[in-house]
């Protein structure tokens, strides 16, 4: 029987993505209420949830992000 780690809840935080692209959208990351956007982007994962403003939610390739910038 495997055993399972519990779960840390994720929280939503503000933030500006700019992309290779040249596209830029205001949204929401998801974080684990533990960490920080830096360590999402260094996270193995190479894609995030991002929903942007008009509640579309991407999944984002963290190779394609030139800038992250959470809000305060």
């Amino acid at each position: 029987m495997a055993i399972r780690m519990p779960k840390v809840p994720k929280v939503r935080v503000s933030a500006d993505v700019s992309l290779q692209d040249g596209s830029h959208f205001r949204g929401e990351v998801f974080v684990e209420a533990t960490t920080r956007i830096q360590d999402l982007m260094n996270a193995p994962e190479p894609f995030f949830p991002f929903v942007d403003d008009t509640g579309q939610v991407r999944l984002i390739n963290k190779a394609s992000v030139v800038q992250l910038t959470p809000h305060d």
